[in-house]
């Protein structure tokens, strides 16, 4: 569905909505009167004002953004905690993007009944048999519409690599006949819906007849992963559009981990949370969550694997490991990273004019430990890549649907240029 330019990257931000409990309400979370403020941040001392009222967790005061963009803080404001940003609304230059940001999820939801809803009623009843790709990449899909018309391009076979805590398959797609192996997936974080989106159509792109695909094909055997964390991305489709997490509840705590931050490797380490109430929460243990036990075990039990590439949102940005520390460079695969990132997004701006920024993860948007990239790097898969889609914060986490074709576009053409070069190196 169409999301609104502003209303997601603020929600995004929200710690205790996103502590919520994981049993499913029987009514979508509501914002009601709920304000979305973005604080232009001029000096450490106001960011540090900032970063103190969002460290409390009992007044749902949301969290300032974790990207690239961090100048201009968003944080959401329900309107029992007004008077609590009473002195920063004083001190700190600011504006009041949402006075209600229940009305705007009500105008969205709205504008799915017409679109993406009444897609996957046809699925669901079968009175389609498989969407087109014109139909799927004019909207944002749930799960089951975007596999349903990946199932449907020519050579894909399917497969489960794992179940979630709520029970939903979480589904891998392969294709082509070479003997070296890419995987790459999105919606890992289920808030960022430009990355299921972006993953289909780079599958539509490969299976394709263009004489770069078939190439591509006969080099390599790609797995593509739609949807890494179905209860997450299904719940933000459903109750709460903030979730990054998963929905399985974690000992002694409602809480739910972020997958992201809870890959058995390095994890625990600075850039992932310890506290239950944030939005990047390591989990219990390394490992732990059903999703990075899919996705290692699922890559452990494949042979050459030269390739991964893990899709996200937002920042516009094409990293490579290490994410966990940002002074221990891979120094023996860095020029090879970075060969194959520069020429990703010199291909990327070629399509659009839209520039990324190509560099490791931890000096480049933040350090992060337990990610995919880092534990795909470290268990041998020498070309591991976590990819930022659009844009840099005007639209947040999930873009105008509008975007999605052009964002495919300038992907395709990214990731064509990273494997042909891989196909040189390997």
């Amino acid at each position: 569905m169409k999301i609104s330019s502003l209303w997601l990257a603020a929600l995004a931000l929200a710690s205790s909505a996103l502590a919520a409990p994981i049993t499913e309400s029987a009514s979508p979370v509501s914002y009601k009167n709920h304000q979305v403020i973005r604080f232009t941040v001029a000096t450490e001392q106001q960011a540090a004002q900032l970063r103190a009222i969002v460290s409390r967790h009992d007044d749902g005061i949301g969290r300032a953004v974790r990207s690239a963009v961090v100048d201009e803080p968003l944080l959401l404001v329900p309107p029992t905690a007004a008077s609590k940003i009473a002195g920063a609304l004083a001190a700190i230059e600011h504006k009041v993007l949402v006075s209600d940001l229940q009305a705007n999820i009500d105008a969205e939801r709205a504008h799915s009944e017409q679109n993406s809803h009444k897609l996957t009623e046809a699925l669901k009843s079968g009175a389609l048999a498989a969407p087109t790709a014109a139909t799927v990449f004019s909207d944002y899909q749930d799960q089951a519409t975007y596999e349903s018309f990946i199932a449907s391009l020519p050579g894909v076979t399917k497969q489960s690599i794992g179940t979630t805590y709520q029970g939903r398959s979480i589904n891998a797609f392969s294709f082509g006949t070479g003997s070296k192996r890419i995987v790459f997936n999105g919606g890992i974080h289920a808030r960022e819906w430009i990355s299921p989106a972006v993953v289909t159509y780079v599958a539509n792109y490969l299976t394709g007849s263009t004489s770069a695909a078939v190439a591509l094909r006969s080099k390599f055997t790609f797995t593509v992963i739609p949807v890494l964390n179905p209860d997450g991305y299904a719940y933000t489709h459903s109750d709460g559009p903030a979730l990054a997490q998963n929905r399985e509840p974690n000992s002694g705590s409602s809480s739910s981990a972020d997958p992201n931050r809870n890959f058995p490797y390095k994890w625990g380490g600075p850039g992932a949370s310890s506290s239950a109430c944030a939005d990047d929460y390591r989990g219990p243990s390394a490992g732990s969550s059903k999703e990075s036990k899919a996705l290692t075990s699922f890559l452990s039990s494949l042979s050459n694997v030269v390739s991964y590439i893990d899709f996200h949102s937002y920042s516009q940005l094409w990293m490579f490991p290490w994410g966990y520390t940002c002074t221990n460079i891979p120094t023996a695969d860095y020029n090879d990273l970075n060969s194959g990132g520069s020429k990703a997004v010199a291909a990327l701006k070629a399509v659009n004019g839209v520039s990324f920024t190509n560099g490791p993860i931890c000096s480049t948007v933040y350090q992060a430990s337990g990610s995919t990239a880092d534990w795909t790097y470290a268990n041998g898969i020498k070309y591991s890549y976590a990819v930022e889609l659009r844009d840099t914060g005007d639209n947040g986490f999930t873009l105008p649907a509008s975007q999605i074709v052009p964002s495919g576009k300038e992907v395709v053409a990214a990731v064509v240029a990273l494997w042909q070069y891989v196909a040189t190196k390997v």
